[in-house]
């Protein structure tokens, strides 16, 4: 798969991990992607401009993830202040089929991205199963006891009345259901309902989360708890 600019991608939220030379593996999440090449939003361990990374993406389909070869790259537009974009430089066979699948079954139908940059939120490609699980939150140094009301593999609704802006990154805990200690991630604040909102007053106020930086543990935790969710009595909300 060779790299090249892409005039127009689709803003799409799946679990991507990658591995810099010598670099500790990241678990994070992207935020736009076009057939050859991807943002990954990871605002504090960017590898250096041109360096070499692998690349495992968990893509919105029914089979494991893909391997892939990518180098750090360049922005395409607008630069980004909270990731670093990937170019695809080469992929297992069958990988570039299940992008290119990928790019048609969802392109049309969601955001677009443009050269400015302008666009609204990525669309989150996976479910979003209900839960009830405690969290912290540290934000702007404080600490925030709340409870997390939906999860998927790249993020949660946590409900909570605390004043924490869209954009801001926070450290959080998770205390998964497994009987271990809490896991920690950090995450960015995407969405935000607050209490007596016009357009959603049956909503409970809250934030939405991305997860862009965890490690291997915590990425095998959260897929461990969602798969308990999958076979549970819930049913998971509908994509949004």
């Amino acid at each position: 798969m060779e790299a090249a600019d892409a005039r127009w991608g689709m803003k799409i939220v799946f679990p991507v991990r990658f591995a810099a030379h010598h670099g500790a593996a990241v678990q994070t999440t992207s935020g736009e992607m076009t057939d050859s090449r991807m943002l990954l939003m990871c605002p504090q361990r960017r590898p250096p401009c041109a360096a070499p990374v692998a690349l495992n993406l968990y893509l919105p389909d029914s089979f494991p993830p893909a391997a892939a070869m990518g180098r750090v790259g360049t922005a395409a537009g607008k630069p980004q202040s909270d990731g670093f974009w990937v170019d695809l430089v080469d992929a297992v066979r069958g990988v570039a089929e299940r992008i290119e699948a990928l790019m048609s079954l969802h392109a049309p139908r969601l955001n677009r991205s443009s050269p400015d940059g302008s666009a609204t939120s990525p669309h989150r490609a996976a479910p979003r199963y209900p839960t009830s699980m405690p969290v912290t939150i540290g934000a702007g140094g404080a600490l925030i006891a709340a409870c997390a009301r939906n999860i998927s593999t790249s993020g949660m609704y946590v409900q909570t009345e605390a004043n924490v802006p869209l954009g801001t990154l926070v450290t959080m805990r998770l205390a998964l259901p497994d009987g271990d200690a809490p896991v920690g991630v950090q995450a960015k604040v995407i969405h935000r309902v607050l209490a007596g909102q016009p357009q959603m007053p049956w909503a409970e106020p809250g934030i939405g989360l991305q997860f862009v930086e965890g490690d291997d543990a915590f990425r095998a935790r959260i897929d461990r708890q969602i798969k308990r969710l999958q076979i549970g009595p819930q049913n998971p909300r509908s994509r949004g």
